[in-house]
């Protein structure tokens, strides 16, 4: 099954459901079930005191990293340099949706749905880019 690496919080987010939207610098055309890795990387810490990350994260050190922490669909990948599509899609996101992603022209926007959190994270080595998780 494929998956992709987020740093936290950003994984759990989107897990949760809180996160719809995926940002990336690329796109891809995949589209299905996708696993939702949460890299080891700490460098989301600088956020996660601040709203609206607080909100959903109350402790920064209890999320789980180096784990697939659940999955989701992507439903499509849009380019955020299309100005007709940002706009449509930037007008029905929410402030804390807006806060969570970089939506700088030149990125993608990757558009996920059907959320699961795992009750128990599954520890695995992450990978650049979309990567092949024996599911």
């Amino acid at each position: 099954m494929r998956a992709i690496s987020l740093l936290q919080p950003w994984a759990s987010l989107v897990v949760m459901g809180v996160k719809t939207v995926e940002t990336r610098n690329w796109g891809t055309q995949y589209r299905g079930d996708i696993l939702i890795h949460a890299s080891q990387g700490k460098a989301g810490s600088i956020f996660a005191n601040d709203p609206p990350f607080k909100k959903y994260i109350p402790d920064f050190k209890k999320l789980p990293f180096g784990a697939i922490v659940g999955k989701a669909i992507v439903e499509d990948v849009v380019p955020i340099s299309n100005m007709h599509l940002s706009d449509e899609l930037l007008n029905r996101l929410t402030m804390e949706e807006k806060a969570f992603g970089d939506y700088s022209e030149g990125r993608y926007a990757w558009i996920l749905k059907d959320f699961q959190q795992f009750d128990v994270p599954v520890p695995a080595r992450g990978m650049l880019s979309l990567w092949e998780y024996p599911y």
